[in-house]
């Protein structure tokens, strides 16, 4: 496996692999724990508490100020029980994700006739549900996944978090050297998962998204237009106490499509799912360009 090699200290090894125990041994009580660390980041953060109750709006400019502040509160508590999840389910093998996980099988069939056709594929998720359990999902129905991730906080603790990615065989990419290592990824048949609305960098178009243009990261587009992989809308979030990964059919490639053009049909397909379930939408960067 390629990609970056973490080496995290091993006294944060231990602590997580603790953390992961713990919160298993809580089982659904993990979720109390959560939304606590949720609403106190709620209280505590005066501008990403401000841009979730904005962009909620502009998602929905029916809904008034105190519904607004409700779907705020509940992102950042969706949010920090993905985070929790993350832990617990660190280590997952299929088993264990398959039976946290619902309606996987409807995804089979479309990433079976990618995988059959030898050309990989490349998986466009945006902000929204758990993109971790998302790739144990993969992993369970034997999918390799290669991605990229910025640097985020401490190296030790990016590290940390790369390194409890590929234990489930997931090969990660620093964002400033990610190009070429994901092209190579693709030519070798495996799919390549980005987060694509409201990048770190890179190259990026506007799209129509949740009520407003957005930037979107162009380089999912980019390497379907590069590689002929199918480009897949896709999205992860929970559903009656479990997860749901939708592997949406692929986006259609018509003569004279740019990576805009692409971009913005997978936006227009993940859309009402984030519709449906704003409460697990992370909307607390400034999301729209204008």
């Amino acid at each position: 496996m390629s990609g970056i090699d973490p080496h995290p200290p091993a006294p944060l090894k231990a602590g997580l692999q603790a953390a992961s125990t713990l919160t298993r041994l809580l089982g659904p009580a993990r979720y109390g724990l959560a939304d606590a660390l949720g609403l106190a980041g709620y209280a505590v953060s005066g501008r990403r508490r401000r841009n979730a109750v904005t962009n909620h709006l502009r998602l929905d400019p029916a809904i008034d100020g105190r519904e607004a502040r409700r779907r705020a509160r509940a992102s950042f508590r969706a949010f920090a029980r993905s985070g929790v999840d993350f832990v617990w389910a660190c280590g997952f093998g299929p088993d264990e994700s398959l039976r946290e996980g619902m309606a996987v099988e409807e995804t089979l069939p479309i990433t079976t006739a990618a995988r059959q056709a030898g050309r990989g594929g490349i998986f466009a998720l945006t902000h929204f549900g758990n993109w971790d359990m998302a790739a144990n999902l993969a992993f369970a129905i034997e999918l390799d996944l290669t991605t990229v991730m910025a640097t985020t906080g401490p190296r030790a603790i990016t590290d940390l978090v790369i390194w409890a990615r590929r234990q489930n065989r997931m090969e990660v990419y620093e964002a400033d050297h990610a190009a070429l290592g994901l092209v190579r990824a693709i030519k070798r048949g495996r799919f390549v998962a980005i987060l694509s609305d409201i990048p770190d960098g890179g190259p990026t178009v506007e799209v129509p998204y949740c009520g407003g243009l957005v930037p979107f990261s162009s380089v999912p587009a980019w390497l379907s237009l590069r590689t002929g992989a199918p480009l897949f809308p896709t999205a992860c979030w929970r559903e009656n106490g479990k997860y749901r990964l939708l592997v949406m059919e692929p986006v259609r490639h018509q003569p004279g499509d740019d990576e805009r053009s692409l971009m913005a049909q997978v936006a227009a397909t993940i859309e009402p799912v984030v519709r449906q379930h704003p409460d697990q939408w992370y909307p607390f960067r400034e999301v729209y360009a204008g």
